[in-house]
């Protein structure tokens, strides 16, 4: 079987209503933009991959898969390391590439006839979820929204903080303990990772080690299951030094690339929890071996999976093929950000069971889930489309 090209199309789905993201406060989204890939074969098996492709950087991500295609067309797609290899290379000068493996895997088991998870190895078969938050809300609505997701049988949430006084973030925390009691884990989100970056205009301040630390504290006393991206993702000194001195679990990592960036991490000691993205830090068969890494340090591997359309999907057939692993990012934040909205192109949602707060694994070959190409072409934001 060989690759006979790459076809890619990236669309907006609209959101129930205005978005108002913790990430970039005063900014308003409208709504959710999935870029999806196709790799084709020449047995007529296509695999099909998705992930975030934000406005600013779209004009990035469609020349990084034309590139793509010259690097990959003619190659087996059961020949992961050897893409994987060429897909590294095109990350020195392009973005994002990883989102073309994960396809592959696709393709490997619809060729096989198995769910991808059972070809990596099968762990578990069902997926513990935490529903992540990602609207500017007042604590009041977080109490209300809380006991709903109670309602709709999730057992964690994700808070993200965005706010300019350290006092306005912890009450959120506060009200949402109150409202639930112990019926939800909470982890909290600084959202520090790229501040240092992008901090300019109301985007969320950047915090000083002092703040960490003392949020840490406080989140200690609220029973919170850990704190996410306290600093910088490249302070590795001052994450070691945070982790070493508060008793919280500190977890990172969504946005640094490949194994060297997590070998770092588990070698200084950083983290308690790595969150690789399998779209953005590197591939599904990179992050296994980062899983494999950490394990030996004994530290968990819950990636990062604020993934559109398939996104999730594909990080659940990853966290089930390894034991290392806790809980897995589920964006829920009704009733703007629905699970509906956020999966956006396909057939059927992936939904959590509310016996459990667990999603079960797809028992389809490959990913498991059809992509629907009438809603891609119906919202779709690229012309000339490249199909």
């Amino acid at each position: 079987m060989k690759i006979t090209g790459i076809t890619y199309d990236c669309v907006e789905v609209p959101f129930p209503r205005e978005f108002h993201p913790t990430w970039y406060p005063g900014k308003t989204e409208r709504g959710q933009v999935i870029f999806i890939t196709r790799v084709h074969t020449d047995e007529g098996i296509t695999g099909y991959a998705c992930m975030e492709a934000p406005h600013g950087i779209l004009k990035l991500v469609c020349e990084t898969m034309e590139y793509a295609k010259m690097m990959v067309v003619g190659d087996s797609p059961f020949d992961i390391e050897k893409i994987m290899l060429k897909l590294r290379n095109i990350a020195r000068i392009a973005t994002r590439p990883w989102v073309i493996e994960n396809a592959c895997w696709d393709i490997i088991g619809k060729a096989a006839g198995l769910p991808v998870y059972k070809l990596l190895g099968a762990a578990r078969d069902r997926i513990p979820v935490y529903a992540a938050w990602g609207e500017i809300r007042d604590e009041g609505q977080r109490r209300e929204d809380a006991q709903r997701l109670v309602e709709m049988g999730f057992r964690a949430v994700k808070l993200r903080f965005s706010n300019e006084k350290m006092r306005d973030d912890i009450a959120i925390v506060e009200n949402v303990r109150k409202a639930v009691g112990d019926k939800l884990e909470i982890m909290v989100d600084a959202n520090q990772g790229t501040a240092c970056e992008r901090n300019d205009n109301g985007f969320p301040p950047v915090w000083s080690y002092e703040r960490a630390r003392d949020t840490a504290r406080e989140m200690e006393k609220l029973n919170c299951t850990w704190l996410e991206e306290p600093l910088w993702r490249y302070d590795f000194d001052g994450l070691a030094r945070l982790n070493s001195e508060v008793d919280i679990p500190i977890a990172g990592g969504e946005i640094n690339i490949g194994i060297p960036d997590f070998k770092i991490m588990l070698e200084k000691g950083c983290y308690d929890i790595l969150q690789p993205n399998c779209t953005m830090s590197t591939g599904i068969s990179y992050i296994r071996k980062i899983a494999a890494l950490a394990d030996s340090y004994g530290k968990l591997v819950n990636p990062h999976a604020y993934i559109p359309g398939t996104g999730v999907l594909q990080s659940m057939h990853l966290v089930a093929s390894f034991t290392n692993f806790t809980w897995l990012e589920y964006p829920c934040d009704p009733p703007t950000l629905t699970p509906q909205a956020f999966q956006g192109i396909v057939k059927e949602n992936y939904l959590v069971d509310p016996t459990d707060g667990c999603i079960p694994m797809p028992q389809k070959p490959g990913f498991g889930i059809e992509i629907d190409e009438e809603l891609v072409k119906k919202y779709s934001i690229l012309s000339p489309n490249p199909q």
